[in-house]
């Protein structure tokens, strides 16, 4: 017969020494509708619904411009992606009427995971802090920002939680090798 535990010695006690072991800490996620909320910005409304739109009649052909997807691999630097889009603002007066550029902002890191970098939104200090509130809201901020510029904005969402906080400033959007396979995914890309 089992010896009887004491009555400090319960459950919740027992599975602490095997569950999360490796969390440092636990700290609640922002409802995404109070950050949409704080950022929002109405004047970026109709570059939004215009790319998409435009995008939408290039893939079906019935718009003859060529749709181009342009940035960096990492939106790591929110200053920098947001110069590089600055310069591309007379590219895109100039090309108009051939082109249409998309500034790649890709926030999510496809080869993250553990032990390597997450992305911008899952660790904008670069430093395993993993402050993700910041990383939406630097996220959301690039993205209206680029908006604002009047051009559109292509991400490859690579989870389901963050197009929660960006997806309404995001013209295109990308399923990568490592989320084809996933419905949900390709649900999102799709709109």
């Amino acid at each position: 017969m089992p010896p009887e535990t004491a009555p400090d010695d319960d459950e919740s006690a027992l599975l602490s020494r095997i569950d999360d072991l490796r969390i440092a800490s636990i700290r609640p996620l922002m409802p995404a509708a109070c950050l949409i909320e704080e950022l929002a910005d109405a004047s970026v409304v109709e570059t939004i619904r215009g790319a998409r739109g435009a995008l939408s009649a290039i893939t079906r052909g019935t718009d003859q411009r060529l749709a181009v997807v342009i940035g960096p691999a990492a939106a790591h630097d929110p200053a920098a992606v947001l110069e590089f889009a600055r310069r591309l603002v007379p590219v895109q007066r100039r090309l108009g009427g051939e082109l249409l550029l998309v500034v790649r902002v890709f926030l999510d890191e496809p080869a993250g995971g553990a032990g390597r970098w997450s992305g911008a939104m899952y660790d904008p200090g670069l430093d395993g802090s993993f402050q993700i509130n910041r990383g939406f809201r630097q996220a959301r901020q690039l993205l209206v920002d680029i908006a604002r510029l009047g051009l559109p904005a292509g991400c490859l969402y690579l989870d389901s939680i963050s197009p929660q906080f960006i997806a309404d400033l995001v013209s295109w959007s990308a399923v990568g090798a490592s989320t084809a396979a996933s419905a949900l995914h390709r649900e999102l890309a799709s709109g």
